[in-house]
């Protein structure tokens, strides 16, 4: 029903931090088909949420302390036409969420299974989602919680992090060791100082650059730092903006296009969203 997009369920919803999106959905044949995982992340980020793919660098606080974490699923149905429904469950599998349902009449299977799961996420625009570290969640998970109540992502979490637990006991001595060498590194090399264009993965804005200027490949396009993110520019011309959200990722928003933008080895990506185009595309910018 349309109406729980907003008033409690938007409340509900605003009790979580992060969304996590599989690599494959149940219904899909293999990961990434149809591109539907990449695109539902992006629109979770584009209607306001910290969304992130499951093999992706995951948040620290990630279930640390309670159940700040959804989990999206997603069915398809129909014959004559694609349907698209899709929830988000808590970390003990309950249903939180359900998006209106989306319906498509393209034939195309990867363009109509994208324009249906666009048409579910469109009522998100209007509900205003903000989380509040304020909010207590009503979830906690306990130590040696029984594993069967969790959903599949948490059990895995909590293998990993007693396999990484036996790990720490026979790499300490190792640590030991390494760090007498690099303390002898350190004083053969004392006024070592790096580039800021040698650091990879790293956000610009921590490196105190207030002149930042990055330009996409072709030329077309140049972002601009600004105090929020970025001003974005086609030739002398401002259209939009590029804002940095919690998460670190960046929701571009301009009249030429909308996409969220990041950091990848020393490159800013922006995966945008263009009419008449299926997909998400690409464009790549490097510091000027």
């Amino acid at each position: 029903m349309i109406t729980c997009v907003s008033g409690l369920m938007a409340q509900e919803l605003a009790d979580y931090k992060y969304i996590i999106v599989p690599q494959k959905f149940e219904f899909q044949d293999e990961e990434g088909e149809y591109e539907l995982n990449g695109l539902t992340r992006f629109l979770f980020i584009k209607y306001g949420f910290n969304a992130y793919l499951e093999n992706e660098a995951l948040p620290a606080d990630l279930n640390e302390s309670g159940c700040n974490t959804l989990y999206a699923r997603a069915d398809v149905s129909g014959f004559l036409s694609t349907n698209a429904a899709i929830t988000l469950v808590n970390c003990r599998g309950k249903e939180v969420f359900a998006l209106p349902e989306g319906k498509s009449k393209i034939k195309s299977f990867k363009e109509g299974h994208q324009d249906a799961f666009r048409k579910a996420f469109a009522k998100l625009e209007d509900m205003g989602y903000s989380y509040s570290d304020e909010i207590v969640t009503k979830a906690t998970i306990t130590e040696g919680e029984n594993a069967e109540n969790l959903v599949p992502e948490i059990r895995k979490m909590q293998a990993k992090k007693e396999e990484v637990a036996k790990k720490e006991v026979r790499v300490s001595s190792v640590i030991n060791t390494k760090q007498e060498t690099v303390q002898k590194e350190k004083e053969l090399t004392p006024n070592d100082v790096k580039d800021s264009k040698s650091i990879s993965n790293q956000d610009p804005f921590f490196q105190s650059n207030a002149e930042l200027v990055l330009v996409s490949v072709d030329g077309s396009f140049t972002l601009k730092s600004s105090v929020s993110g970025f001003d974005v520019y086609e030739g002398s011309t401002k259209i939009g903006t590029a804002t940095k959200t919690s998460a670190g990722s960046y929701l571009v928003s301009t009249s030429e296009f909308t996409g969220v933008g990041f950091y990848d080895n020393n490159q800013f990506t922006v995966e945008r969203e263009i009419k008449g185009v299926s997909g998400l595309v690409k464009m790549i910018f490097t510091e000027k």
